[in-house]
């Protein structure tokens, strides 16, 4: 399966509520708008359903959650689908794919939304950056970047051999962070993306020893 351009333009609008878009445009416009994401979401679900199919049995992630295009209020500013083993489904900690108007994210989170329903604390997960420096020797490290959690998603991120290259970088994006979390990940940027599939696939499997170490019950 293929990303086209049009998949991420699809999020490059000025306004996303339901309220605002119906203010501004003609009945047939909005109704035209809905039909567009739903075709692009329905997309979306078919490629995380074969990346999912793809994954090897043994990790127990063949039902990711999906999120819907549309919130109610809203259509969304991207697409997001969480990826978790069958028996961790109460972790913060997930792997996550990402579709926005600038770029295709495949990376690992640690989910803040009702985080105290869930089993893990940013302490814990933190931790990982004592392990990236061993990690990045097993992946193509060329191609990943590093963010604090909080950092806009369509920021400029940081590449993770900058932040590898530089302890003194290291010691103050560890102190940034304080209450919140960071992410690394992989990224595609906005062009036409071939074989996506199988690339996220790879990246998945890349980041998956980091996902398995934050595991309660491994």
């Amino acid at each position: 399966m293929n990303l086209t351009p049009a998949d991420f333009d699809l999020f490059r609008r000025e306004h996303y509520a339901f309220k605002q878009l119906k203010a501004e445009l003609s009945p047939e416009q909005v109704e035209a708008i809905k039909q567009d994401y739903q075709s692009h979401w329905q997309k979306w679900k078919n490629l995380q359903l074969k990346v999912a199919a793809d994954l090897p049995d043994e990790l127990g992630m063949k039902k990711p959650k999906i999120e819907i295009w549309t919130n109610g209020w809203n259509v969304r500013s991207h697409f997001w689908s969480a990826y978790r083993s069958e028996h961790r489904q109460q972790e913060n900690a997930c792997l996550a794919v990402l579709l926005n108007q600038k770029q295709y994210q495949v990376y690992l989170m640690f989910q803040h939304y009702r985080m105290n329903e869930r089993q893990g604390t940013p302490s814990d997960y933190n931790q990982l950056l004592d392990v990236l420096p061993q990690w990045s020797k097993q992946v193509p490290v060329e191609e990943y970047f590093i963010w604090p959690q909080k950092e806009d998603e369509l920021a400029d991120h940081l590449p993770l051999t900058e932040y590898l290259a530089s302890p003194s970088l290291q010691e103050k994006f560890a102190r940034d962070l304080q209450d919140g979390t960071f992410q690394i990940g992989k990224l595609f940027f906005k062009g036409e993306l071939v074989g996506i599939e199988e690339q996220t696939v790879q990246a998945l499997l890349e980041l998956m020893p980091l996902y398995q170490a934050l595991a309660a019950n491994p």
